[in-house]
């Protein structure tokens, strides 16, 4: 993701929008870091550059695309309008019902099923530890530093980083720190494979809508619907979403509803207020935080952000204000 999702912007957005947009700059350096990652082990992590279009399918969506662009390229970001000619020129399949679109070429897709492992992998290999299927019962802080207590055991650490995405602030709960990061339980769906008709990363200007389609041809589908939350804390599926991204999908591009669909999965996504949290924790020493929604884009860049902070004590100046002091 480089350009801001609809419900980032204007009136949807938490605030005024601008931690929202400052945010952009750092995600196109983190897409950057992708890239050099992905030479640099030599390997392929299906990152393709195919451009991001966001459609709009009246005036007044139309008009909200216009001042998005205009803010957007203000910190840095190419987008532009594009008509719904050059809309049918990119994607052959969408609806007539489309007049126009935002259109950013920097913006891709990158697979995580292949990523996220062979990171893990070269983490191993210089020196990580990598404990699995293993729940944090407790956090305290010590003279030493701070003490985890685990399902498997206990774990002395100097420094602690705290990386749990919508289960952060039950981390910090421990530590009688007050966070503001919630838990947003929402949901994806994966298509069977079938013939390429989202050619890009895809948006919807005045619906909740994502669209990708992967190198084997199953198409993923999203766009922050819903997902409940059992009484032992899972993330579950709600029908409701389902039938709701589906339709969704089916009207911006009408050939996606003779798909069948594969599977669908709820999972735990963060609620902060639209901007990344980084940083250290004022009072508690060799403490720090990393959180954000957009999490699979900004991944790098956050975690040699937060190294740096927590092992040299040091911020970047231009993201102290993503820092824990915007909520004081």
């Amino acid at each position: 993701h480089v350009q801001l999702l609809s419900w980032d912007f204007g009136e949807k957005a938490v605030g005024d929008g601008q931690l929202q947009l400052r945010t952009l700059p750092l995600q196109m350096e983190s897409i950057g870091m992708w890239s050099s990652l992905q030479r640099q082990l030599n390997t392929d992590f299906e990152i393709e550059f195919t451009g991001g279009l966001m459609v709009a399918e009246n005036s007044e969506q139309m008009k909200f695309l216009e001042e998005k662009i205009t803010a957007e390229q203000k910190v840095g970001v190419k987008t532009s309008l594009i008509d719904q000619k050059q809309i049918a020129g990119i994607v052959p399949e969408i609806s007539d019902s489309v007049i126009a679109g935002s259109w950013c070429e920097q913006e891709g897709k990158i697979n995580p099923l292949i990523a996220t492992p062979i990171l893990a992998k070269e983490a191993l290999s210089q020196g990580a530890v990598i404990e699995e299927l293993t729940q944090v019962l407790g956090v305290s802080k010590e003279a030493f530093g701070y003490e985890i207590i685990t399902n498997r055991g206990k774990i002395s650490a100097k420094k602690l980083i705290v990386a749990a995405g919508g289960w952060s602030s039950k981390i910090f709960e421990m530590l009688n720190v007050a966070i503001p990061i919630k838990g947003a339980p929402l949901q994806m769906i994966v298509t069977s494979p079938a013939p390429q008709i989202v050619n890009c990363l895809m948006y919807h200007a005045g619906r909740h809508l994502t669209l990708k389609q992967a190198k084997a041809g199953s198409i993923i589908i999203g766009g922050a619907w819903p997902a409940n939350v059992s009484a032992e804390g899972r993330s579950e599926v709600l029908p409701e979403s389902i039938e709701g991204n589906l339709w969704a999908a089916g009207q911006t591009i009408p050939g996606i509803g003779d798909v069948p669909v594969l599977r669908t999965w709820g999972a735990m996504n963060i609620d902060i207020d639209g901007a990344p949290l980084i940083g250290g924790i004022p009072g508690y020493n060799g403490l720090t935080v990393a959180a954000t929604a957009n999490g699979y884009t900004l991944g790098p860049l956050m975690g040699r952000e937060v190294a740096n902070a927590a092992l040299k004590g040091y911020l970047r100046s231009d993201l102290k204000m993503f820092s824990v002091d915007r909520f004081n």
